[in-house]
């Protein structure tokens, strides 16, 4: 194997820990991939591609940080032969067995689904496969932003599976795909826009939990209408709903809609108030298939719920502090396989942050995911996970959606962001 400098040799021995050299060979074989015996095997590259995308720096300046003696067109080589699935395998090995103790809801392993969008080089294949948003200005019209569809763990922060999709499709109609990922016995929560029918009836099928933000278009108000209907009142604000099968969402297909055998479905709509100092208090609901009232208390659901904001910081973390905001392959494998080494390199730093935290006796979010970063970074080789940096618990306010730098995307900020930043709101009943 090539010779690394002292940062890759670094990276490469905590990869050993979480993905062993022996482990990516074994996922080769797996998969059933052949290569020849080269300096730049398949273990190498992908050490290589995390450490580019840690690094930061281009595919020459990556000979200079890995001290490596081969050209900037053998590593991109290298980096198209590996196939996608080797990524999409590896992302899966990379997340630890077992749940994660903050990540635990009355014995239920939690899971957050959302989605999020990056940009990408503006070529014909790329526009072709993903798209272009309409609301992007410019007389380019922008750049293809495709849209990123991830499972992730409560509590430990790590994405399970992550599924790439083009900027006109929705979210909500691949949902499902994640299911596959999910073990029984766990609670999905994700947020009013991925809330149906189809899917707490999946979920349910599969013993999955759900717990989703809904719209206020399926709230049932009095005694209900058209397919959801008023079944019993359980408490303040908690209503026991019968939601009864409608026809076939378009994104199902008719053969998939026959085995399915939609039955009428019993779920709890649980109301509560969002209050924030100096604003109108409004009203939110979620639906969930938790129904016991003694057990799962309707005030711990609203408080569990509201944990599925730290989703947006995880997203933080892997656009912004890693740079995944804009990707550089200038291909639609590229781009796929750049991608899922983001995923991977994600999940590396966050299994540094776990061991940090059951080092520091604190839960995995309080531990700073900058600190973990630069130290798996930065440090020599050898050297024991010190104590990172524990981010305080804080509640977060609510910052304006503006920028000094906007570029076109965000208005422009034109008086100190602590005056227009919005105090911290509370959820109750």
């Amino acid at each position: 194997m090539a010779t690394f400098s002292a940062a890759a040799q670094h990276v490469k021995e905590h990869l050993e820990q979480c993905l062993p050299c022996q482990c990516i060979v074994d996922t080769c074989r797996d998969i059933g991939y052949r290569w020849r015996k080269r300096v730049l095997d398949p273990a190498a590259v992908v050490q290589l591609f995390l450490l580019q995308l840690l690094a930061q720096v281009a595919l020459r300046g990556l000979r200079r940080v890995a001290q490596i003696d081969v050209s900037a067109q053998a590593l991109c080589a290298a980096r198209m032969r590996l196939p996608l699935k080797l990524f999409r395998e590896l992302v899966a090995r990379s997340v630890p067995d077992g749940p994660c103790s903050s990540g635990l809801f009355k014995g239920f392993k939690t899971y957050l689904a959302d989605g999020l969008s990056f940009n990408t080089p503006d070529t014909p294949e790329l526009a072709r496969k993903y798209g272009k948003p309409s609301n992007q200005r410019g007389t380019t019209k922008g750049y293809p932003a495709p849209k990123l569809l991830t499972l992730m763990e409560a509590g430990a922060g790590f994405i399970n599976r992550a599924i790439i999709l083009p900027w006109s499709r929705h979210e909500f109609t691949c949902l499902s795909r994640l299911f596959k990922a999910i073990g029984a016995n766990s609670l999905l929560m994700g947020d009013r826009g991925l809330t149906s029918f189809v899917h707490m009836a999946m979920l349910l099928k599969q013993g999955i939990q759900g717990c989703f933000r809904l719209p206020k278009g399926q709230v049932v108000f009095g005694r209900g209408k058209a397919s959801r209907r008023l079944k019993k009142r359980q408490g303040k604000q908690d209503l026991l709903v019968t939601w009864n099968p409608t026809q076939r969402p378009k994104w199902m297909s008719k053969k998939r809609w026959a085995q399915f055998d939609p039955q009428p479905l019993t779920l709890r709509q649980i109301a509560f108030r969002v209050r924030r100092k100096g604003y109108r208090t409004h009203w939110a609901w979620i639906i969930t298939t938790l129904l016991d009232p003694e057990k799962y208390p309707a005030q711990e659901l609203i408080e569990l719920y509201s944990q599925r904001w730290q989703v947006e910081v995880y997203f933080r973390d892997l656009k912004r502090t890693l740079g995944m905001n804009q990707i550089s392959a200038r291909t639609v494998a590229g781009a796929q396989k750049e991608v899922l080494a983001f995923v991977l390199l994600y999940n590396l730093i966050r299994r540094v942050m776990q061991t940090a935290a059951a080092k520091q006796q604190v839960d995995p979010e309080r531990i700073s995911f900058v600190d973990a970063m630069l130290w798996l970074l930065y440090s020599a080789p050898g050297t024991e996970i010190p104590d990172l940096v524990e981010n305080p618990r804080r509640t977060r306010n609510a910052p304006p959606r503006r920028l000094k730098n906007a570029r076109h995307r965000f208005p422009q900020l034109n008086q100190p962001r602590s005056e227009l930043s919005k105090p911290p709101c509370e959820a109750m009943l």
